[in-house]
């Protein structure tokens, strides 16, 4: 089939919550989430630039709904936080918030004999398709610091027990919010091909 690039989050939740009891203060510390990427890669064989399109539907491992696509991003967000309590409240004072991807696309070995036409277009192609990757992975992204944001504004509450239940029915919500950002994006975009990720235009 001709579709081209497909991305729907599996795993964009919820790692259970590690909460620390400090007293720590009332400050409140935002910080950027920490990001950890990881590539993974089917190899595809082509001779020439023609022998593209069917080793890239072929050897794709990618299957969903019963189609095969070219590309996939999985996101996983990660979050703890410590708060502030006294007898009458309790504040979230830091939140952090890790993002992990994993991003699965194709490549040609090194040691295969493609001819160098073959390896230009892949690599536009593939420069294509690793964009339209990233945007998934910012869904993991924004959703990551839009915990962090909501975490910390939470409160006070008059117990700790109330503000651990608030947060986690939050980070929920939000996971929730940025999965369907992934899957408007696809559909908006087709999997990519509104963006022209279709391999006849770099065979031109």
């Amino acid at each position: 089939m001709n579709r081209l690039s497909k991305m729907y989050v599996k795993s964009a939740l919820l790692a259970p919550l590690t909460i620390v009891l400090g007293l720590l203060g009332a400050a409140r510390v935002e910080a950027e989430p920490i990001v950890k990427i990881e590539y993974k890669y089917y190899s595809i064989y082509p001779k020439t630039k023609w022998d593209l399109n069917n080793e890239l539907n072929q050897r794709s491992p990618i299957i969903f709904q019963g189609k095969r696509y070219r590309g996939y991003t999985q996101w996983l967000v990660r979050w703890q936080y410590q708060w502030w309590s006294t007898a009458q409240q309790c504040q979230i004072t830091k939140v952090t918030t890790n993002l992990d991807v994993i991003y699965t696309l194709p490549r040609i070995p090194p040691n295969h004999g493609s001819d160098p036409e073959a390896r230009r277009v892949f690599n536009h192609y593939l420069a294509a398709l690793f964009k339209h990757e990233e945007n998934h992975k910012n869904s993991g992204l924004y959703g990551a610091r839009a915990i962090e944001k909501a975490l910390l504004n939470l409160g006070p509450f008059p117990n700790c027990q109330s503000l651990q239940t608030k947060a986690e029915s939050t980070a929920q919500q939000i996971i929730q919010l940025y999965r369907q950002r992934d899957l408007d994006y696809d559909r908006q975009t087709d999997h990519g091909r509104k963006e022209g990720i279709m391999l006849e235009n770099f065979l031109r």
